[in-house]
């Protein structure tokens, strides 16, 4: 195992590698995990900046404005929304939440794993992620501490843009059943349900949900699987089919997960996202009005793993 420090394309930079992989991670960007290479293939796993560089974003920017690049963590909401619940009610929480566009602390612990943290600022929260890697796995362990008075409400959602092509195949197993989160030409309007892998879009045809278009499709799509999933896991074929990018995660505590499929549609970029999540979906306001998300009491602290398992297929 070797952790360095350095740059990476603009910005200060700490690398962890084996001889399977090598991950980046900003830790004045929101300790975004800025590049996972799988050696093996000369891989590039995440997607990078359109522009080649990552610039500092300011807390509460939009974060549409900055690299929709690399994997970055999302807490306590996506969307922009006013705090709902009893005890902060009325707070302000800025788009896709505070941490992506803060300054973290990351440290190395025995020169084997990161230690990544940082105090949250909209709401009285501490936040750890943990990195290390095991052979053609990285894994994550992350922690939620409240250090408030009161209960806290937060979504966590782990936003990895990877880079997809025309043969990324999404594997979502267990799953018969999906829905749509905003409006979509093919899809229909936001809250449309679609069989899955297959269903019939909005012209009729039969249309593969589990499969990316050409980026001249210029479209998104957003969809969640219905309800809870059955199995903490989730999958894409990368690199024109050769890799397989697993996502392993404790269903009991990430019940939810989300799909973003970026076909052009959104700033001329080609990228797909997995999104394990801890609420559903997306808004502290949609959580309340669902009821889909269970708070951390005052001193307590949720902890969860996610695992990226990186595997050649034949």
């Amino acid at each position: 195992m070797r952790i360095n420090n350095g740059v990476y394309k603009g910005l200060d930079a700490v690398s962890i590698e084996n001889d399977t992989l090598k991950l980046v991670v900003l830790p004045q960007l929101g300790a975004k995990i800025a590049s996972l290479i799988y050696k093996p293939q000369n891989f590039e796993v995440f997607f990078q900046p359109s522009d080649g560089i990552f610039r500092l974003s300011m807390y509460g920017a939009k974060f549409a404005e900055y690299d929709t690049a690399g994997a970055d963590e999302m807490y306590p909401t996506i969307d922009a929304c006013t705090y709902p619940y009893d005890g902060y009610a009325g707070t302000q929480l800025p788009d896709h939440g505070d941490l992506w566009s803060a300054s973290w602390d990351v440290t190395s612990l025995d020169g084997e794993t990161l230690l990544c943290q940082v105090k949250g600022r909209s709401l009285p929260y501490e936040f750890k992620r943990t990195i290390a890697l095991d052979s053609n796995n990285v894994h994550l362990e992350y922690q939620v501490k409240n250090i408030g008075g009161r209960p806290l409400y937060g979504i966590w959602v782990f936003h990895g843009l990877v880079a997809c092509d025309e043969h990324t195949q999404i594997i979502l197993p267990e799953t018969d059943r999906v829905i749509t989160v905003h409006d979509s030409a093919v899809l229909g309007p936001a809250g449309t349900k679609h069989t899955f892998p297959v269903s019939v879009g909005q012209d009729g045809s039969n249309c593969c949900i589990d499969r990316i278009s050409s980026k001249s499709a210029n479209k998104t799509e957003k969809i969640y699987v219905d309800g809870t999933v059955k199995q903490g896991q989730a999958a894409l074929t990368l690199n024109s089919g050769k890799l397989l990018y697993k996502l392993l995660f404790p269903a009991d505590k990430v019940p939810y997960l989300g799909v973003w499929i970026n076909e052009g549609g959104f700033k001329g970029e080609y990228n797909c996202a997995l999104e394990p999540a801890t609420g559903y979906y997306d808004s502290l306001e949609v959580t309340h009005r669902l009821g889909a998300l269970q708070p951390i009491a005052p001193a307590e602290t949720l902890e969860w793993y996610l695992t990226i398992n990186l595997e050649a297929q034949a």
